[in-house]
């Protein structure tokens, strides 16, 4: 999927397909929008919110074979592959691999500061292909 990074001093995404909300600062994450296949963010990227199967299903495959890589790893008391550490760059490769020629991941990075600056990073998968009408 293509990857569109965005810095923003505000967290409002709106489906350019549909115009339906998936997030604003007042009602915050739209989980129910029909484009929204899944988002990942930065502080819980282990856990992410994914409403499609199909991508779901390759989330938790590759989650499982980053785990098993790490198990022998340890085992075997030698170092993980990094082509198997489940970190911030394996998932963006991981969202960039993954064949979905409808959809496009919006990588949005908020700043504010409260005692300090605060960033959070939020890959939010939108399927363009989907109308407003759909069900």
């Amino acid at each position: 999927m293509q990857i569109i990074e965005l810095e923003l001093s505000h967290c409002n995404l709106y489906c350019p397909a549909t115009g339906e909300v998936i997030c604003n600062e007042e009602t915050g994450m739209n989980e129910e929008a029909k484009s929204l296949m899944g988002y990942w963010v930065y502080e819980v990227y282990r856990e992410p919110f994914i409403k499609n199967n199909k991508l779901e299903e390759a989330w938790e495959k590759l989650v499982s074979e980053c785990e098993e890589a790490e198990e022998r790893a340890d085992e075997e008391d030698t170092e993980l592959d990094e082509a198997f550490d489940l970190d911030t760059d394996r998932l963006v490769k991981f969202l960039k691999d993954y064949d979905a020629p409808n959809c496009i991941v919006y990588e949005i990075t908020n700043c504010d500061f409260s005692c300090g600056p605060v960033v959070n990073t939020v890959w939010y998968v939108v399927n363009m292909n989907i109308n407003k009408d759909d069900e």
